[in-house]
């Protein structure tokens, strides 16, 4: 009777061997990373930034809104870099001035001022940066090295500034 219990024993052991050895596999299998991965989807952006200095309603306001857009459309398109910056505090010249240099040490290339208060802070600094290309929406600063978007309606805002960033970038 011993040698039959010994021999129950071995087979029980091996076949729990055998079970463990087999969820394993099937473990390894399934967990395995496949060979087919998706492809990284990183966006390689060109060394070009584009700078969008806004008064304190931010986006939310018009023609902000617009001129974001069609940002984005530019950037989608020839993958330069976006960025905003709202003014807040007192919406004046000498604040947003402020606002404007925090811009300018991000080197940005391209830079978009909406509304008169910005449009006016980014012509006083504008000689600081001479290399970038200067847009104003809105409020013509006077500056012949400044180039005036007509804000006529949200359309035009948003094509004209699409296309002009993008001929910049």
């Amino acid at each position: 009777m011993s040698e039959w219990l010994r021999r129950q024993r071995v087979l029980v052991a091996v076949g729990v061997g055998t079970v463990v050895a087999v969820t394993a596999v099937v473990a390894i299998w399934v967990l395995w990373p496949s060979s087919d991965t998706e492809p990284v989807r990183e966006r390689r952006y060109r060394n070009t930034t584009a700078c969008l200095l806004t008064d304190d309603k931010g986006l939310a306001g018009e023609p902000a809104a617009a001129v974001w857009a069609g940002m984005r459309e530019a950037s989608s398109d020839t993958r330069i870099k976006i960025q905003h910056l709202a003014v807040s505090g007192p919406q004046n010249p000498a604040n947003a001035l402020t606002y404007y240099n925090s811009l300018a040490s991000q080197n940005c290339t391209i830079f978009i001022a909406v509304g008169e208060v910005a449009v006016i802070a980014m012509a006083s600094g504008r000689s600081n940066f001479p290399q970038a290309r200067h847009l104003a929406v809105g409020h013509d600063p006077g500056d012949p090295n400044v180039t005036l978007v007509e804000a006529a309606s949200t359309e035009a805002t948003r094509t004209a500034v699409r296309d002009l960033v993008s001929r910049a970038a």
